[in-house]
């Protein structure tokens, strides 16, 4: 298999193109050139990242998204979607679907990558900020590595917050996000690079101490750890 050589523009187009005419008849004309053009090198790039992935955590898998949705249970009924995505994570079935995932998330209108939270739930959350507490500098070291490589810590917000004044500010999103995640945008011209493998590393690498504390928070929460 050719190394990744990036999705090209016209690929993005064709992806929103497919989703606007939500047609099968249209997306099995164009299905060789979408698989050749964005679905194959997706699953080149997980195939390039692997490796490094797996010393962050020899339980992650990568994923390439479908370009079929399953719009079973969502109110949007159309079939095809216009942004594609790869992620890396633990297998999230064995984690009743709550687990941390290192993503890429791109369309024609933008891209966005880091790591986020599939489904975290308030008693991972409560976990998540006890392990906060119980180690503040590496948490503070884990967000400030992030942040030097470009990413923000945010999450949805509760209505109220719920840090203290002595909560310092860069660890606020742990306790005032129902969810976090550390996010970085791009324009949509970012997987056009063919060294978006290596861009991808580092910046996944400077995620990792933060990928160890959010999935400790998991496994305490699932019982495998004590606080």
């Amino acid at each position: 298999m050719a190394d990744f050589a990036g999705i090209p523009a016209d690929s993005l187009y064709l992806l929103a193109e497919n989703r606007f005419q939500d047609s099968k008849a249209f997306y099995e004309e164009h299905k060789p050139t979408i698989n050749r053009t964005v679905v194959q090198p997706l699953r080149q790039l997980v195939t390039e990242l692997t490796p490094a992935m797996l010393a962050v955590d020899p339980l992650l898998g990568g994923n390439v998204s479908r370009v079929r949705r399953d719009n079973r249970f969502t109110h949007d009924k159309s079939m095809y979607r216009e942004n594609m995505w790869i992620t890396f994570m633990r297998d999230k079935r064995a984690w009743n679907w709550c687990v941390p995932a290192f993503y890429l998330d791109f369309s024609l209108v933008r891209a966005d990558w880091g790591l986020g939270f599939y489904s975290a739930t308030p008693a991972i959350m409560k976990c998540l900020r006890a392990r906060v507490e119980a180690d503040i500098p590496r948490a503070m070291a884990a967000v400030e590595q992030a942040e030097q490589a470009g990413f923000t810590l945010g999450g949805d917000p509760y209505a109220r917050p719920r840090s203290t004044p002595d909560t310092p500010d860069a660890l606020r999103p742990f306790y005032d996000c129902r969810s976090v995640a550390m996010t970085r945008g791009e324009t949509p011209e970012f997987v056009a690079d063919a060294a978006l493998p290596e861009r991808l590393l580092a910046g996944f690498e400077a995620l990792a101490p933060m990928y160890s504390l959010l999935m400790e928070a998991v496994e305490y929460a699932a019982g495998f750890r004590e606080i």
